[in-house]
């Protein structure tokens, strides 16, 4: 952004667009690890009632962890 264009963004909001970027993307990590616990919490649920293996629930782990990191990477370099 240009000086001019911070300046106004600044004089709108009365906040600095850095401060809002580090908001949004703090929602978004919130967000993410919520959706990880709901998945990780039906993988257990469905475990602990028989419907799929422990070969399974392991492999649900894995795919949800594997994506966080791919999306954090991405998302906050």
């Amino acid at each position: 952004m240009t000086p001019e264009q911070i300046s106004a963004f600044q004089a709108g909001s009365s906040t600095k667009p850095a401060d809002v970027n580090l908001l949004f993307l703090s929602l978004l990590c919130a967000a993410l690890f919520m959706w990880a616990a709901w998945v990780c919490l039906r993988g257990y649920r469905a475990f602990a009632a028989g419907s799929i293996s422990l070969r399974q629930l392991g492999g649900q782990v894995a795919r949800t962890v594997l994506l966080l990191l791919v999306t954090f990477w991405l998302v906050l370099s």
